[in-house]
């Protein structure tokens, strides 16, 4: 009885589990999922908690609530929640929430997705580091749609820099765990720019805003954009010359706010212990203002993405894992206190005033209308940097840090190289200025001088008012880049540099003036002729027009320039017959050049080129085309076949697609005398020569294998005759390389007449095929002959000059008288040096032979 309700109470259990899988993680009801190690130095993951993710399908936004502890977190997620007893409140000074606790909701995101709240164990607990608070403050940021930090009373400078050294070490997290190679797994938003949006919640709130802020649409949060502003909580880079915009909060998170709220009781006893207030014994400003913080998260608050999916219980598990195996790991850069790095933030924050104090001095120097001369402005940076040194030292008089001049300086510089690039520009200006007012001189009083004028006197005129007019701005130049004395502090400043020197731009803008004035009297003469070269120019391009889509051989394109220059030259005429006396200027024989070669030259050449490519273009095709088809019908020639009928056969195919060139040649054939058309039938006759060539290589080949019977034949002839042959002559077959070429020539020859194959070959066929088969199959035989060759010849060279030597003996030997002293002749043998070198002789000859052999063999 009992195991039977116990068997049916298991299946009720499964029936309820697969029916409503999401019901296992209750409403309001917080369980752990990343709880700390026994020294608070890392986190490991509740497998229940992950658990319960992992079977929770539905689609997740967290809302993750961080700050110190005491600070009001739980009470906050309370209240958040509608229920006051969701999370733990106590009246203990040791911190309530260990680790990270996760707790459904019925509250719903702006997409649709259910909202889980996340509780975190707050900063600065007793026995905890840094280190641990930031990993807390990362899991949050990270895994968070919507991220709450939470503090009491005022945003300070403690907080706020406490809030960007994490923010920075989240960053610093997600971007080394991304970018790990072991991280392929690794969740989307890790590669995602920006965090969640931030909501900084101050609570028990009770300061009036300041008065500048109290008219703006959201005060609390346009407080903190001035507050961060203003505070010197990042690096140089990230404060000098930023705005609000752009500090390293607003950067990190995708929107930043701030919300304050009220005390939520006004009794000792209420707010020692706020988890026994109801919801109706919250101050009524408390609740409004909490409400309008829930209505913000809310309307805003979406699931974080996961591969692309908005996140769920699986894989929030996933993520919860990935994050606290990268912690295990060490991605978490370790960094200094706050305290610790006092001492270097005094300097640096000096460095930086005495920085910024010495950049608003510049504002000062060379602030006129025009700019100062060289000497005043390198007086007056000096004494701004003589201030600005003067109060660094002040400002470290009463610390026990060394001075950085040389980094001061280095600051210095780089202000002074953007002041003096501005004081450059306001030089350039200035000269600039100075330019235009000397050609104002110069163009007013040349158009007072009435026009025609004698050329001379024009000219005349013009060089004393241009000589007067260098001399007063070379005046004006020399006192101004005057540098003054020498400077201790820093780099004194340059006049800067010119693309042109001022004078000689001067000089050829004068110039240029008094040329545009010389040059009006001719430009109605410039203007007719102009119109003369255009009409030639239209002329040539209408005839030339007619001609585009043609194709043209030499004969036909002489012919169209003869009719081209004609039309051009009766255009540019026609132009200038109203004015006879125009041709006797130098302008006639300008233009007239002009013509013949742009209206004229360059353009039957642009179209001869044109032409030219065509006509490559076109023989390029055909001639692929008459390649292929050679190529294509040559492979289905029979063979093997007689010389003859394959000479014929292919010299029947060449003419075919000759002439299959020649009708692409033009309509009368007028596209041959082109060397687009020579060079198509040089190329045709070279791969029809080519073809020719390897379908005779090709024939002999066939008939060789056709004739594999006889071949074999006469190798076993050869090897019968080989037997009976030794080193010893007369037998010369193995001894002599004609022998025995024409020992297997013949012996190939007799077997041709046994067998049927051979009879359909020509005595020059078979001869070929001999030749064919002996220098492949039979290279290491003939090899072999040649050094058999080589050593007999050797041999007998050396008997034969032995020999003849001794004959010269004896007929010494009795010419010789006998009173002479000394042995006979006879006594002496064949010298041994003579011997020597009539073995190295032969030898020489017979290794060249041997080599020469050995290349015929291997080709």
């Amino acid at each position: 009885m009992r195991r039977t309700w116990r068997m049916g109470l298991v299946a009720l259990t499964t029936s309820l589990c697969c029916l409503a899988v999401n019901s296992e993680i209750p409403i309001n009801k917080p369980f752990q999922v990343v709880r700390p190690t026994a020294n608070h130095s890392s986190m490991l993951p509740v497998i229940e908690g992950l658990q319960m993710l992992a079977r929770h399908d539905s689609q997740i936004a967290v809302v993750s609530v961080v700050g110190p502890y005491h600070s009001g977190k739980s009470f906050l997620l309370n209240a958040l929640a509608g229920e006051m007893g969701v999370f733990q409140v106590g009246r203990r000074t040791n911190p309530e929430t260990m680790g990270i606790w996760l707790c459904r909701t019925n509250l719903t995101a702006s997409d649709g997705s259910e909202v889980f709240l996340m509780d975190s164990e707050g900063f600065f607990g007793p026995g905890v580091d840094e280190s641990y608070d930031a990993k807390i403050f990362t899991i949050a940021s990270l895994l968070g749609g919507h991220l709450v930090y939470n503090t009491v009373k005022v945003i300070d400078q403690q907080a706020a820099t406490l809030l960007e050294l994490l923010a920075r070490r989240a960053q610093l997290f997600r971007t080394r765990s991304a970018a790990e190679p072991s991280s392929a797994e690794a969740p989307e938003f890790l590669s995602v720019r920006n965090f969640p949006p931030l909501t900084w919640v101050v609570e028990d709130f009770v300061q009036e805003m300041p008065e500048q802020h109290r008219s703006s649409e959201d005060p609390a949060t346009a407080w903190l954009r001035s507050y961060l502003s203003k505070a010197n909580t990042s690096s140089h880079d990230d404060t000098v010359g930023a705005g609000d915009g752009d500090h390293l909060l607003s950067r990190l998170y995708s929107a930043l706010k701030v919300h304050t709220l009220f005390l939520p009781a006004t009794e000792k006893q209420q707010l020692q212990d706020l988890s026994k207030v109801d919801w109706e014994d919250l101050t009524k400003e408390f609740k409004a203002e909490l409400l309008d913080l829930r209505q913000h998260v809310l309307s805003r608050l979406q699931a974080r993405q996961f591969d692309g999916h908005a996140m769920r219980g699986p894989t929030l598990e996933r993520a919860l894992r990935f994050i606290t195996q990268a912690l295990q790991r060490g991605m978490f850069a370790e960094m200094p206190s706050l305290w610790a790095t006092w001492n270097a933030q005094v300097a640096q924050m000096s460095l930086q005033d005495a920085e910024t104090w010495f950049s608003s001095l510049l504002t000062h120097v060379d602030s006129g209308d025009d700019p100062i001369p060289l000497a005043e402005f390198n007086q007056d940076l000096e004494a701004a940097r003589a201030k600005a040194m003067a109060f660094y030292r002040e400002l470290l008089r009463d610390f026990d840090i060394i001075p950085e001049d040389g980094a001061l300086r280095e600051r210095f510089n780089n202000h002074f190289r953007n002041k003096l690039t501005l004081y450059h520009e306001r030089v350039h200006r200035w000269v600039g200025q100075l330019i235009e007012v000397a050609k104002d001189v110069l163009t007013r009083r040349l158009a007072a001088i009435e026009l025609p004028i004698d050329p001379t006197i024009l000219q005349g005129e013009g060089d004393n008012i241009t000589k007067s007019q260098l001399t007063w701005f070379s005046e004006q130049l020399v006192a101004f880049s005057q540098k003054g004395p020498t400077r201790k502090l820093g780099r004194a400043a340059t006049m800067p540099a010119f693309t042109q020197d001022p004078l000689t731009h001067l000089t050829s803008d004068l110039r240029h003036i008094l040329s545009s004035r010389e040059l009006e009297n001719e430009k109605e003469i410039a203007h007719f002729f102009k119109d003369a070269v255009q009409a030639a120019e239209e002329a040539v391009e209408s005839e030339l027009r007619a001609y585009l889509n043609r194709l043209l051989g030499r004969a036909k394109m002489k012919d169209l320039q003869t009719a081209v220059a004609s039309k051009c030259w009766q255009a540019f005429e026609e132009k200038l017959v109203k004015h006879k006396w125009l041709r006797s200027l130098p302008h006639y024989r300008q233009n007239k050049a002009l013509v013949q070669t742009d209206a004229y030259d360059n353009k039957m050449t642009r179209f001869g080129q044109s032409n030219h490519q065509k006509l490559s273009d076109h023989f390029r095709t055909v001639l692929e085309r008459c390649k292929t088809s050679y190529r294509a019908r040559k492979a289905n020639m029979v063979m093997p076949a007689s010389e003859t009928d394959l000479e014929a056969e292919h010299q029947q195919l060449s003419t075919a697609i000759r002439d299959m060139l020649d009708e692409q040649a033009g309509t009368a054939g007028d596209l041959k005398d082109t060397d687009a058309y020579r060079g198509a039938v040089m190329d045709l006759n070279a791969e029809l020569e080519e073809g020719l060539l390897y379908l005779r290589q090709k024939n002999i080949e066939l008939w060789k294998v056709h004739s594999d019977e006889a071949t074999r034949c006469a190798l076993r002839q050869n090897e019968i005759t080989m037997k009976h042959c030794g080193l010893i002559p007369p037998c010369l077959f193995n001894k002599v390389p004609q022998v025995h070429k024409s020992t297997s020539r013949a012996n190939l020859m007799k077997c041709f007449s046994g067998y049927s194959a051979a009879a359909r070959m020509s005595p020059a066929m078979q001869m070929k095929v001999f030749e064919n088969w002996y220098n492949k199959d039979l290279a290491q035989d003939a090899a072999n002959v040649w050094n058999n060759f080589y050593i007999g010849s050797l041999l007998t060279a050396s008997s034969l000059f032995c020999s003849s030597g001794a004959a010269d003996v004896v007929e010494t030997n009795k010419q010789r008288p006998m009173a002479l002293s000394g042995p006979p002749a006879a006594a002496q043998e064949c010298p041994a040096s003579a011997t020597t070198e009539a073995i190295e002789v032969f030898t020489r000859d017979a290794l060249i032979s041997a080599s020469l052999l050995s290349h015929r063999s291997e080709h």
